[in-house]
C-alpha cells in the first residue's frame, strides 16, 4: 500500500484571511470617522464675516431678518449653520433686494456669491435639514 504523500502543511484558513479582514474593518472606521468629521463641519456655525453679511441683509430688510428669526427658532440655533448658508444667503439676500435694499459696495462679492444660489433655492422656505 502506498501512504499519503506528504504536502506542507496549509495555513488555516482563518489566519488567511485575517489581514483582508482588518483591512476592511480599518477603510470602515476610516470612513465612518470621516462622516462624523464632516456632520460636525457642516452643523458648525459660519464664519464672522458670513454671518456679518447675514446681519447687514437683516438690518435692511424686514422680510430677511423675519426669514433668519424664523430660521434660528426653527432649528434652535443661536447661528446660521454652515450647510445652512448658501440657502439662508440666497433667499434673504432676494428678500432684502425685493424689500428695496441696495447692495454696499463692500459686500458685493459675497452678494454675488449668494446670487449663484438663487436658481437653485426658488422659494422662501426653511432648509429641511
Amino acid at each position: 500500500m502506498h501512504s499519503p504523500p506528504d504536502y506542507p502543511p496549509t495555513r488555516r484558513p482563518r489566519k488567511r484571511w485575517l489581514v483582508p479582514l482588518a483591512a476592511v474593518l480599518a477603510i470602515a472606521v476610516l470612513l465612518m470617522a470621516f462622516r462624523t468629521w464632516t456632520d460636525r463641519q457642516f452643523g458648525a456655525p459660519i464664519a464672522q464675516d458670513y454671518a456679518a453679511f447675514l446681519d447687514t441683509l437683516a438690518s435692511g430688510s424686514p422680510r430677511a431678518r423675519a426669514y433668519r428669526a424664523s430660521y434660528l427658532h426653527h432649528f434652535a440655533r443661536p447661528t446660521v449653520a454652515a450647510r445652512h448658508f448658501e440657502q439662508v444667503c440666497a433667499t434673504m439676500l432676494r428678500m432684502a433686494e425685493s424689500d428695496g435694499w441696495v447692495v454696499p459696495s463692500h459686500t458685493a462679492a459675497m452678494a454675488r456669491g449668494c446670487r449663484q444660489h438663487q436658481r437653485r433655492y426658488g422659494g422662501d422656505a426653511l432648509p429641511r435639514d
